[in-house]
């Protein structure tokens, strides 16, 4: 048997070196038994050798940014297409395929659904304030979030290994935004608890200076100095229009509230941004590290470790975990099925299946057809629906000053996602 090479070639000329080539091996031998040349070509397709230029890389994916959540971005309809840079900021460009703004059902059906979720969110809080007045607010926290992970939990199983240990970060920082949120809601109105959630945009840009080392100047980020003063304004307002001396500890947690979760926004957009098809798995993962947080709260307090005051931690119903009929009312599953608490097991359903798991999975449908900026100000509009839905729930009134540090607030949410450009242009 002769082997004879038929050179390296390009487009059938021999001697010419190639972009894409083959090396080939022919057989030239007088014919042999069907069998042995089967067996030899066989052998010589093992030999064969490709020498193909290497696949080109595919063009990074587009992410779409809003309020502590990254997803890949629909390249169809997002009107644009976002890339994380070393330093962690965004760089933008225009889609020029996604749908034109107009009555059009592709454009309008994400921005309604994400506008649907911050009226979803508002309702939290009045819905908080309730369970709490029924419920020890460890008790009432530690249900919903129980629900809201086991709803969640599908997804824990695609968490990639790698980011494990920093998605449980992020949830304790999410939970300690859910539990000096119910802690604020046992003596604070829903609508100022609602109002001063909105110091997550001081929280974040802060975080970033601190931690990232980004470059906050006036002239290179206006709209986190306008956001900032605004945000502060509004606080004050809140907050002095009173007197110092009407704040109580649930004004505290509030702001306390602010830090948790704005902590958890500035974490878990700088791992979603570049794991963008991981962010309902990280949501499951935050939400069951908060579930666990929220029953070891329950577990003090209803053991009576905490006490009645508590500063708004202690629920003033003693070691209920050792009494049978307020356990089988006050914790799962027997507080489904209890007909004295029936509005409140509704309530707890609601805000842990709806507005905590079922919201963030809407959300991260909708996020990814919209610009960041336009997400982030239909989200911004959450106290304003808080302090509604308390209006027509709780009976609260939003007096004068309320309304203007609340509106204070929500102008910096806006602010914050102004275009730096467009900000530059007042700038002496």
């Amino acid at each position: 048997m002769w082997l004879m090479p038929i050179g390296i070639t390009r487009s059938g000329a021999p001697g010419l070196a190639p972009l894409n080539c083959r090396l080939t091996c022919h057989l030239c031998e007088p014919p042999l038994h069907p069998q042995l040349a089967l067996l030899h070509r066989s052998r010589l397709a093992v030999m064969q050798v490709e020498l193909e230029d290497p696949p080109a890389p595919d063009a990074e994916a587009g992410v779409v940014c809003a309020r502590g959540v990254c997803v890949l971005a629909d390249e169809a309809a997002a009107p644009e297409t976002c890339v994380v840079g070393d330093d962690g900021t965004l760089s933008c460009e225009p889609n020029t395929g996604a749908p034109a703004p107009g009555l059009s059902l592709p454009y309008l059906w994400p921005r309604g659904l994400l506008l649907f979720s911050s009226v979803l969110y508002g309702t939290n809080f009045p819905l908080g304030r309730i369970m709490n007045e029924a419920l020890p607010p460890s008790a009432a926290t530690s249900a919903r979030l129980l629900l809201a992970a086991a709803a969640l939990s599908p997804f824990l199983p695609r968490l990639a290994p790698e980011l494990r240990l920093q998605a449980m970060r992020c949830g304790c920082f999410t939970a300690l935004g859910y539990v000096t949120q119910s802690a604020a809601l046992v003596d604070t109105p829903a609508a100022t608890v609602a109002f001063l959630g909105a110091l997550t945009v001081v929280v974040c840009p802060a975080l970033a200076a601190a931690v990232d080392g980004r470059r906050l100047g006036l002239r290179e980020a206006p709209q986190v100095w306008l956001s900032a003063g605004l945000a502060l304004a509004g606080v004050g307002v809140l907050e002095l229009a009173d007197g110092l001396g009407a704040a109580g500890w649930g004004d505290l947690w509030s702001v306390l509230q602010a830090v948790g979760f704005g902590t958890s926004f500035f974490l878990t957009e700088r791992l979603m941004a570049r794991e963008p098809g991981m962010a309902l798995p990280i949501t499951a993962a935050q939400c069951a590290v908060s579930a666990a947080f929220a029953g070891l709260w329950a577990v003090a307090d209803g053991s009576g470790l905490i006490g009645g005051g508590g500063l708004g931690f202690g629920g003033g119903e003693g070691a209920w975990l050792f009494d049978e009929t307020k356990r089988a009312s006050y914790a799962l599953p027997g507080l489904l099925a209890s007909e004295q608490f029936r509005p409140v097991a509704l309530a707890v359903a609601w805000t842990g299946l709806v507005t905590t798991a079922g919201n963030r999975i809407g959300e991260t449908v909708a996020l990814g057809r919209v610009a960041s900026a336009e997400a982030s100000v239909l989200l911004a509009t959450e106290p304003l629906w808080a302090a509604l839905f308390a209006s027509l729930l709780l009976g609260e009134s939003v007096s004068g000053w309320d309304a203007a540090g609340g509106a204070l607030l929500v102008s910096a949410c806006l602010a914050n996602a102004a275009s730096p450009e467009a900000l530059r242009a007042f700038l002496p």
